[in-house]
C-alpha cells in the first residue's frame, strides 16, 4: 500500500500548505507527549532507585553519547540484579528504608 501512495505523498509533501500544517502539528504532538510523560511519571518512577537510574541514564546519554542499546541492556541488567537482590531475606526491608528516605 505504501508503494502505491508514495508518488502522491511525495507531491503532496511539496505543497506549501502541507508543510505549514506539519510545522503546526509538530509542537502539538510534542505537547501531547510531554503531558503523557508527566502523567505517567509517578508510576514509572516509584522509588529513589528508579529516579537515580533515570538521572544517570540521561547524564550518560547526554555527556558521553553512549549507544542507546547499550544503555538499555545495562538497565535490564540493573533491573534483574535489583530483582534478585529483593529475593534475599532482609534485603527488601533494608532497601525499602534506604530508598524511601
Amino acid at each position: 500500500m505504501m508503494l502505491a501512495i508514495l508518488p502522491a505523498l511525495d507531491r503532496v509533501r511539496r505543497l506549501v500548505w502541507t508543510r505549514a500544517a506539519l510545522r503546526g502539528i509538530a509542537p502539538a504532538v510534542i505537547g501531547i507527549l510531554a503531558v503523557s510523560l508527566v502523567r505517567l511519571t509517578p508510576y514509572a518512577l516509584p522509588d529513589l532507585f528508579a529516579v537515580a537510574t533515570l538521572v544517570a541514564t540521561v547524564i550518560v546519554l547526554l555527556v558521553w553519547r553512549v549507544a542507546t542499546l547499550r544503555i538499555m541492556l545495562l538497565g535490564a541488567v540493573l533491573g534483574i540484579a535489583r530483582n534478585r537482590l529483593f529475593s534475599v531475606p532482609g534485603a527488601k526491608a533494608l532497601l525499602a528504608t534506604v530508598t524511601r528516605a
